[in-house]
């Protein structure tokens, strides 16, 4: 790495201190607590819609410590869908059945991956046939969402959504989406562009143009065949040679899945009430993903919590 590239890197690490954590701090280390508040409503939401059918297919990666975000956030959007909307909940091996009953109880249509299970599935599918894709799937912390989500449920297109996205009201685009004739990505603009390189240098590698601020904690997907795997195997090859890139960077399952609808026609972000912020949450905002910077987090227990308790009749404790 240049002497220039060490510098702007160190002072973006700087910047984002400055501006989107130290004066966070307070906010943040009373999360805790006002999170045990909000505890106990989970149980008293209202009940979801009877389940009908499976039209729109939700995929969730969560572990134990988050089953109460889970929860808030399926309801969330759940509730818009008519009972026509089947959950699949992909463990990351520290949810209990107690975790799984609880879920269920709330949500119903409920289907939760066993970690095992999904390791066997993928192993029989991806081990021999790739060399850089599936060695990434066994030790990327997020790579659930972009391999193993496509191997459960039997829908044409899938709604990948993170654990700490709330929703507000009905998401008519996402509903569209799910329902188009010839399936396509869609996804909520991120606050930047935030891939294991830039843009310029991703397209330079692999000779695809990805679409900006792609992000992959809530877009729709088509379903990923063995054929998706293989080619981003081999782009996985090309940044493996190239040293300015990292195959196993931090942001590298949103950079695969950019690469992915790089590839696929008429693949576009969600319209703006969908996309990240990181000021107040507007009333006009159809959902809000409360990614995990300081900035932004504590946003969802002062401002999305608070919304969606009002919105499902319940007071806080």
């Amino acid at each position: 790495m240049s002497a220039l590239r060490q510098l702007r890197k160190k002072l973006g690490f700087i910047k984002c201190k400055v501006l989107d954590e130290w004066p966070y701090r307070g906010r943040m280390k009373a999360i805790p607590e006002i999170r045990d508040g909000y505890r106990p409503l989970v149980e008293k939401l209202p009940p979801l819609p009877p389940f009908r059918e499976n039209v729109y297919e939700l995929h969730m990666l969560c572990g134990h410590r988050d089953v109460d975000m889970g929860i808030w956030a399926s309801w969330s959007i759940m509730r818009f869908l008519d009972g026509q909307a089947r959950l699949y909940v992909h463990s990351d091996g520290t949810l209990t059945k107690e975790d799984e009953a609880f879920w269920k109880r709330i949500i119903g249509e409920v289907v939760v991956i066993d970690r095992e299970l999904s390791d066997r599935t993928v192993e029989a599918s991806l081990a021999t046939t790739t060399k850089h894709l599936y060695p990434w799937r066994c030790s990327n912390w997020a790579s659930a969402q972009l391999v193993d989500v496509h191997y459960f449920g039997d829908a044409p297109s899938l709604l990948i959504m993170d654990s700490d996205v709330l929703t507000f009201s009905k998401p008519e685009a996402v509903v569209a989406a799910l329902k188009s004739q010839v399936p396509k990505f869609s996804w909520c603009l991120d606050l930047r562009d935030a891939y294991s390189a830039t843009p310029e240098v991703l397209k330079e590698v692999t000779g695809v143009e990805i679409p900006r601020r792609l992000c992959a904690g809530f877009l729709v997907t088509p379903r990923l065949g063995l054929d998706d795997f293989l080619q981003l195997d081999e782009d996985m090859k090309k940044i493996d040679a190239d040293p300015r890139i990292s195959v196993g960077h931090f942001w590298s399952c949103q950079t695969y899945y950019a690469l992915v609808a790089g590839r696929k026609p008429g693949s576009e972000p969600f319209p703006e009430s969908y996309s990240n912020i990181s000021g107040n949450t507007d009333a006009g905002r159809t959902l809000r993903h409360f990614v995990g910077i300081p900035k932004v987090r504590f946003r969802y227990y002062t401002e999305g919590l608070p919304r969606l308790v009002k919105q499902a009749g319940l007071a806080a404790g």
